[in-house]
């Protein structure tokens, strides 16, 4: 079996103690370089430095054919999105993560998380459970860890509100500031969350809305900033992982309609999307963006971004080694998410028919999901 271990704390040391290097691939993954520098307690386990957030991390550990993943590190978001990330992008058969609040084991456990809270004492049971053969169901190991049958939760259905709009932003450093004074300036109710008491004592004596000292990712704190009437959440913390299990939280303890997720690392944008965030943004996409766009050798272009579809409209140039040139539209295998718009030659627009050829110098338009785009640019463009 291959086995990743995400945080090699205090908890993870002892799981990776107890299994057994030379039966299984052991994997163990921790952005903290001091923590992997320990001594290991078998010369086979693999060791990575980073952060396992990043799909391309899980990717180098082998997460495309790991049969079991145990997120494990001090945060808990981390360890949320981490997971999530496992069984939904890499479809890991068994994923596992620590967890500090009880009230959010329902919603991660239905989407096929097994989420416990662990202490070092609980590493063996982690093993124990993994060797089991067949697994037990997740009801039975809820049972034997909490005493009680699990109780399945679904998100509170809203009904339609004509009141005023109210937006809850999580993150009160410089984003977040700017982003409630443009809406108070539009007469919009907003309240902030923010865990960092010096970044609260500030942001609560510049703008005039209700400032909540508190971790944004927590239901308690969620409650009293009234997410339950909230018509937007925003989480615009300089955290991925919080923004999206804040978002998260939002949405399916308190039914939020629409929730926007600030990114810092373009890569976990369309992850972010996939895990049910509606909008993210990302400043480093944004300006990439239209820095490309002003460089007359680019061979790509976005002409719209339609994000709470997932979806873009794409322009793409053919030059003379694009794998396309010289067929036609009919001979060419698209995603079923992907729609050629139009295709400009020499200047004019041809709607495109099954014997549109494509030619050099053609500028390609495409209406492509987020996920498909980089397919798109391999059979257009060959990179």
């Amino acid at each position: 079996m291959r086995i990743i271990v995400v945080g090699y704390g205090r908890l993870g040391a002892q799981v990776v103690k107890h299994l057994d290097a030379h039966s299984h691939e052991v994997v163990v993954i921790d952005k903290e370089l001091t923590l992997l520098q320990q001594p290991v307690p078998d010369p086979g386990v693999k060791f990575i430095a980073g952060n396992a957030i990043d799909p391309d991390v899980l990717r180098e550990a082998g997460a495309d054919g790991a049969d079991a993943l145990f997120a494990l590190s001090r945060d808990e978001n981390t360890n949320l999105m981490v997971a999530q990330v496992a069984r939904q992008v890499f479809h890991v058969p068994k994923v596992m993560a620590v967890v500090y609040d009880p009230a959010r084991e329902p919603s991660y456990r239905a989407a096929g998380i097994e989420t416990m809270a662990l202490t070092v004492a609980g590493a063996e049971f982690i093993v124990g459970q993994l060797m089991q053969t067949p697994p037990p169901e997740f009801s039975e190991v809820w049972k034997r860890v909490h005493g009680h049958a699990a109780e399945m939760s679904s998100p509170p259905v809203r009904s339609e509100t004509t009141g005023p709009m109210y937006v809850i932003i999580v993150g009160g450093g410089r984003v977040g500031y700017f982003l409630a004074r443009a809406l108070l300036e539009n007469n919009i109710e907003v309240t902030i969350v923010e865990s960092d008491k010096k970044i609260f004592d500030l942001v609560s004596n510049q703008v005039d809305c209700p400032v909540i000292l508190g971790d944004g990712s927590s239901t308690a704190v969620l409650e009293r900033a009234g997410a339950h009437r909230a018509s937007v959440f925003v989480a615009v913390t300089n955290h991925d992982h919080d923004n999206l299990i804040a978002c998260q939280l939002a949405k399916q303890q308190f039914g939020v309609p629409k929730t926007i997720a600030r990114v810092k690392n373009p890569k976990n944008e369309a992850v972010m999307q996939m895990l049910g965030v509606d909008i993210t943004v990302s400043s480093t996409s944004i300006i990439a963006s239209v820095i490309q766009s002003e460089l007359p050798q680019s061979r790509i272009r976005q002409v719209l971004d339609l994000r709470s579809g997932q979806l873009e409209l794409m322009e793409y140039r053919l030059d003379a080694g694009s794998p396309v040139v010289g067929k036609r539209l009919r001979e060419m295998t698209f995603p079923a998410a992907c729609n050629i718009v139009a295709v400009f030659h020499d200047g004019e627009a041809v709607v495109p028919r099954g014997d549109t050829s494509f030619q050099a110098g053609d500028l390609v338009l495409a209406l492509v999901k987020l996920s498909n785009e980089p397919e798109i640019r391999k059979i257009l463009l060959g990179e």
